[in-house]
C-alpha cells in the first residue's frame, strides 16, 4: 500500500501543471499511505495500556540458527509506548508477561504468564 501511494504522486508529478498544480492537487493525499511509523504498543487483555519494559535494538538474523537465539543486538531497555527505527526490533525485558502476537510491532496484547516467579 505504501508503495502504491509513492508510486501514485511520483506518475502525477509527470505532469505537475496540470494535475498537482491543477484542480488535482488531492493526489497528495496518497502519500499519507506511506507515513505510518512503526512503534509498538502493548495492552493488557481488556485492552487497558499497559507499560512493560522492553528491549530495543538492532535486528539480528537469526533464521536456521539452533536453540533460543537472541533476535537483537546492542540494545536499550525502554517502557512503551517506542517507536522502532528502521531495522530495530524489541523483544520483551521480563518473562512476566507473554505477547499473543509471535510479532512484537504495531499494537500487541499482553497475557500475564502463569508460570512467571516474582
Amino acid at each position: 500500500v505504501a508503495v502504491a501511494g509513492l508510486l501514485t504522486v511520483l506518475v502525477s508529478f509527470l505532469d505537475v501543471r496540470n494535475i498537482i498544480l491543477g484542480k488535482s492537487h488531492y493526489v497528495l493525499y496518497g502519500l499519507v499511505a506511506a507515513m505510518q511509523p512503526r512503534m509498538l504498543v502493548t495492552f493488557d487483555e481488556e485492552l487497558r495500556p499497559l507499560p512493560v519494559s522492553v528491549r530495543v535494538g538492532q535486528a539480528v538474523d537469526v533464521v536456521g540458527q539452533a536453540g533460543k537465539p537472541k533476535t537483537i543486538t546492542g540494545f536499550q531497555t525502554h517502557t512503551t509506548p517506542v517507536l522502532l527505527a528502521h531495522g530495530e526490533r524489541a523483544e520483551l525485558a521480563t518473562e512476566e508477561h507473554i505477547p499473543v502476537t509471535p510479532i512484537l510491532e504495531g499494537f500487541v496484547i499482553l497475557r500475564k504468564n502463569p508460570n512467571y516467579d516474582v
